[in-house]
């Protein structure tokens, strides 16, 4: 099977004198796979660690996948799921070495070991509150490990309180939100406004701070699609604002 660099989506280390490029089988590039993370095997762990831009200014910000508790003696991939889409094969050849770390098959240019771990991950453009989706999976995927991200957060805080929404319609129409850090038992007003209209809805804080998912629908005849979503407690006051519809799909890097 042919391999081919993707350095458009998978850039190289950040540690000095290292130099290490994922590969994608270009057999399997396009070709999307079942792979479900309600049913990741027991035991295995997938972490998504954000690169530090610290560390190399010119690149921009990727994730380092950090996987562990996955079995030797077996050919591994990563996978990608990019929103609304299903999971394509973003890096492969890689086995768990002695240490527990997944490192690929074939050294890099000083032949040294190239650790899955050492290598950065990036979405490229990407929708504000949508989320990313990483898989490690064994070559027959009847082993695999998951991790979610949203790299562009739709978020806003006042003090202790905090309030995000995720995009959840692949039309843009649609978010889930949630809120923590509110006063226990608090009475809050939740508002929504959009294309003119407004609505609002008391929902109560729960002993531990925290509001009930609240999801946000979005339908329009007119041509705006900005929006406003606020959340005012006793002690505090939350407003994010955000585009909808097929302004909240288009991405940036």
């Amino acid at each position: 099977m042919t391999r081919r660099c993707v350095s458009s989506a998978i850039f190289a280390s950040c540690r000095p004198a290292v130099l290490l490029i994922a590969c994608v089988a270009s057999a399997g590039a396009h070709e999307p796979v079942l792979l479900d993370p309600n049913r990741a095997t027991p035991g295995v762990r997938v972490q998504l660690v954000p690169a530090s831009a610290d560390s190399n200014p010119d690149l921009a910000l990727g994730y380092r996948v950090v996987a562990r508790g996955f079995p030797p003696g077996i050919t591994f991939s990563v996978w990608t799921k990019h929103f609304g889409h299903a999971f394509h094969e973003a890096a492969s050849g890689f086995h768990v070495d002695a240490a527990g770390k997944l490192v690929s098959t074939e050294p890099d240019a000083f032949n040294r070991p190239q650790y899955l771990d050492d290598m950065l991950f990036q979405p490229e453009a990407y929708p504000r509150g949508a989320n990313w989706q990483v898989a490690v999976a064994s070559s027959d995927l009847t082993i695999a490990g998951f991790a979610t991200v949203i790299p562009r957060p739709i978020t806003a805080s006042d003090g202790p309180c905090v309030v995000s929404l995720e995009l959840v319609s692949h039309r843009g129409e649609r978010f889930l939100a949630s809120a923590i850090g509110f006063t226990p038992g608090d009475d809050v007003i939740v508002e929504s406004r959009y294309s003119g209209r407004v609505s609002r809805k008391q929902r109560t804080a729960s002993d531990a701070g925290v509001l009930p998912p609240d999801v946000i629908w979005h339908a329009s005849p007119g041509d705006d699609r900005s929006a406003r979503y606020s959340v005012k407690g006793r002690y505090c006051e939350v407003a994010l604002d955000y585009e909808w519809g097929k302004p909240a799909l288009l991405g940036q890097k």
